[in-house]
């Protein structure tokens, strides 16, 4: 490439960046290498890790042996470990929670001395079936002070009644959760709030729904969400209770009802702010994060250099930027090696970074929508598969995505790549790697897994009125503005439906 311009020093001397010309139908012989050397010149890998690593300008010193997984190690546990651990201490304040540890264990479970009626848990330790006419059951923590939630993700969506109670609230055969004092309820099958008595509240709940129950201890109130969404406050100036008493968690179901508890064992699919988890996350769970940001960001710098820029823009994005193609493999190597390390001194993490943080990641790089980008997936996975303890978390990360297939919403103008597409997608092409399809087959969850594949939600009247504004057919009203109005709403619909075609 001699003969197409000078190139200039290596990494020590900053970073060539070929300049292809403005039509790419030329010959390309007009590409030419230009050296980039400014005030970041002789130091671009330092920039680069910098910037990998979120770290200040000029916090790597100056690299004199081989950028090798070990030196990138070396730089996580000082430079990126030092730099950020101000984050791990800023954990939230727990006072006001009190978990029973009478079985020897810190996870918050039902209670199982609490069941009132047959009962059958389906997965341990939170997915639950009512086999008898009507169940109730505590989990074995209570609050008394702050702000606190849990999510519960409808199996089914007939006669349920979630929300807290106090140990004063009686569960018998006929009476649950909201039939006492002291005991707050919603019921989306019924759309009713109850305590002692039922009165409207809320929206009706359809099977995929996950529902937030949600307890201020501060001002006293009780507060429902449907996917995200405030369903409003329910009840007001509920009692105050000290330290030797609370509310629990707790859950009456009609017979044949299924729903799954989530106390915070797994990130919320749809977190409150100002709430906190009743099962406080592991500790691992925050270096976990940042460390997946890293190879996030690792992995959008080789997208950015591997896509087609004009000159201009390719120099604009790279120039600080050593070429990551000497730099991936140990800098990707030496991330996953601190990793997967991480999960193994703390083994109980495992399941939560999978249906959060690694899920999140992965979704990130394969992307939501088509085209996805299957080259840096693949390279991703055969990275992950080279250690020990991979398969594992993604096995996690299997049930995560089917899971998500069950919840996720249809969105009209997001069609077709809305509902559990982007979830299937990705499945799909993890499970065509015969490694991975053996060990989601072999899976005592498989079952249950495939199951949620197979689903997708349905809407509720309120979900059909946002996608669907208005109907209209003729006659249906003399004033002509309701067909305008019918107009508009199948503008969107062909306009969502052509985008999928």
């Amino acid at each position: 490439m001699a003969e197409d311009g000078l190139r200039t020093g290596g990494f020590s001397s900053g970073l060539a960046v070929i300049l292809n010309g403005g039509d790419k139908r030329e010959s390309s012989s007009k590409s030419r290498l230009v050296s980039y050397c400014d005030e970041f010149g002789h130091q671009s890998v330092e920039r680069t890790l910098e910037h990998i690593f979120d770290l200040p300008y000029k916090s790597i010193a100056p690299l004199t042996g081989p950028i090798d997984a070990n030196l990138i190690r070396a730089i996580i546990k000082n430079d990126f470990v030092r730099f950020h651990r101000n984050l791990d201490t800023l954990g939230s304040n727990r006072d006001g929670l009190y978990i029973d540890r009478s079985s020897g264990s810190n996870i918050v479970a039902i209670d199982e001395s609490s069941i009132c009626g047959d009962i059958r848990i389906i997965k341990p330790p939170l997915l639950l079936e009512s086999l008898g006419m009507f169940i109730s059951a505590r989990a074995n923590v209570c609050v008394w002070k702050g702000k606190w939630m849990y999510e519960v993700i409808l199996e089914t969506s007939g006669i349920q009644q979630l929300g807290w109670a106090t140990l004063s609230c009686p569960f018998t055969d006929h009476k649950g959760v909201g039939d006492a004092d002291d005991s707050y309820a919603f019921d989306g099958k019924r759309v009713s709030k109850w305590n002692k008595e039922a009165e409207t509240y809320g929206q009706s709940w359809v099977s995929g729904d996950v529902i937030g129950c949600c307890i201020d201890l501060d001002n006293d109130e009780i507060s429902f969400y449907r996917n995200g969404m405030s369903l409003g406050v329910a009840f007001h100036g509920i009692r105050k209770m000290g330290p030797g008493g609370g509310y629990y968690p707790a859950i009456s179901l009609s017979q044949g009802e299924r729903c799954e508890l989530n106390f915070g064992g797994r990130p919320f699919k749809y977190p409150i702010e100002g709430f906190l988890t009743l099962q406080a996350p592991p500790s691992a769970n925050s270096l976990a994060t940042r460390l997946l940001r890293c190879l996030s960001r690792l992995v959008e710098m080789q997208c950015t250099e591997r896509a087609e820029f004009n000159s201009v823009e390719k120099l604009r994005r790279l120039k600080r930027f050593v070429p990551l193609e000497e730099l991936f493999d140990p800098v990707s190597r030496g991330i996953c090696k601190e990793f997967f390390a991480l999960l193994d001194a703390e083994r109980g993490s495992m399941e939560y970074i999978g249906w959060g943080s690694l899920f999140s990641f992965m979704m990130e790089v394969f992307g939501t929508q088509a085209p996805h980008d299957y080259t840096s997936m693949d390279k991703v996975l055969d990275l992950f598969l080279e250690f020990q303890g991979s398969k594992l978390i993604l096995e996690h990360v299997i049930n995560a995505l089917s899971c998500s297939c069950k919840t996720a919403s249809l969105v009209l103008t997001e069609c077709p790549y809305t509902g559990p597409y982007p979830y299937l997608a990705l499945a799909c092409h993890m499970l065509r790697r015969e490694e991975l399809m053996l060990l989601w087959w072999n899976s005592s969850d498989f079952e249950l897994s495939f199951e949620g594949f197979l689903s997708c939600k349905s809407p509720n009247k309120q979900d059909l009125q946002c996608m669907m504004p208005s109907v209209w057919w003729p006659g249906s009203c003399e004033d002509v503005s309701y067909e305008s109005n019918m107009m508009l709403t199948t503008t969107a619909l062909s306009g969502a439906i052509s985008k999928g075609l």
